[in-house]
């Protein structure tokens, strides 16, 4: 094996870096470990393949957000990239900077891919000609009640649009039912997250109350848990092509614009697999 153990725990990899990125890492460890989960554990079904820009054209992913801190679909969906694509193609995932304040894990999702989430890191990858998955929602998304957990909820962020503008590269929009599932969230409060100093301390903005395994009931998305074995189901959708144009990337009106077509075309992609979905979690 490439990298050892000692080098995980004794390395201190720098997240605002791509070169960090280690594909034998993933040949060797990362990709069938996931493939073997994604398989067998959250049983994944993908849709659209044939919606996928041609290899070695770099383009944005952007998706819903959905699973808490061991974030399936986050992982599942690189994966999924590296079947297609190959792990040669340099993806990285933009992640919340908390993450990287946990040893260990710090240095397995840095050599795996991950990029502390801002827009100067999301352009380092287009840069360099690869591609940046990004979820926009984020932790609020990706911590959102049970009940709410078939919409899209961007809250309004366009970073991504006007990135697509600056370097003229397609937006892949990607959604996934099913991910929100592996534990239950019963609320997720911003009130109580500023209350508790959960905002002022971590970055992070809301405060769930889960019921999963093994905990049974738990506040916060930070503690460790087990997820449930939740049938996955990816569905790929067109590429929204933009013109290269930094200016039109200041206009607010045709970001806006371009932000509610983007979002409501998602929605309606995963109300579709909602609508397929006879039980949560069983599928």
């Amino acid at each position: 094996m490439t990298t050892s153990l000692r080098q995980l725990v004794q390395e201190n990899l720098d997240p605002d870096n791509p070169a960090h990125r280690d594909p034998d890492f993933i040949q060797e460890v990362v990709w069938p470990l996931l493939r073997h989960v994604g398989t067998y554990y959250f049983r994944i079904e993908s849709r659209g393949t044939e919606n996928l820009p041609k290899q070695g054209e770099p383009f944005i992913v952007v998706g819903n957000h959905s699973g808490g801190p061991i974030l399936p679909d986050v992982w599942l969906t690189a994966a999924y990239w590296w079947d297609v694509f190959g792990i040669e193609v340099p993806a990285y995932a933009m992640v919340h900077d908390l993450v990287f304040r946990v040893p260990v894990l710090r240095n397995i999702l840095i050599k795996a891919g991950a990029l502390r989430a801002s827009r100067s890191n999301a352009a380092k990858v287009l840069e360099m000609g690869g591609t940046v998955l990004v979820y926009p929602g984020g932790a609020e998304e990706a911590q959102r009640s049970f009940w709410r957990r078939n919409q899209i909820d961007f809250r309004g962020r366009t970073g991504f649009i006007e990135l697509a503008l600056q370097y003229g590269v397609p937006i892949l929009p990607v959604v996934n039912v099913g991910a929100h599932e592996v534990y239950f969230t019963l609320f997720s409060s911003r009130l109580l997250a500023q209350i508790t100093g959960l905002t002022r301390l971590t970055g992070v903005k809301t405060l769930p109350l889960n019921i999963g395994l093994p905990w049974g009931v738990w506040l916060t998305g930070f503690l460790p848990y087990i997820p449930l074995p939740s049938k996955i189901v990816f569905d790929v959708g067109k590429p929204v092509y933009l013109p290269k144009d930094p200016e039109l990337a200041k206009n607010r009106s045709f970001v806006r614009e371009v932000y509610f077509e983007i979002t409501r075309t998602m929605q309606k992609m995963l109300d579709e697999l909602a609508r397929e979905r006879r039980f949560p979690v069983l599928g």
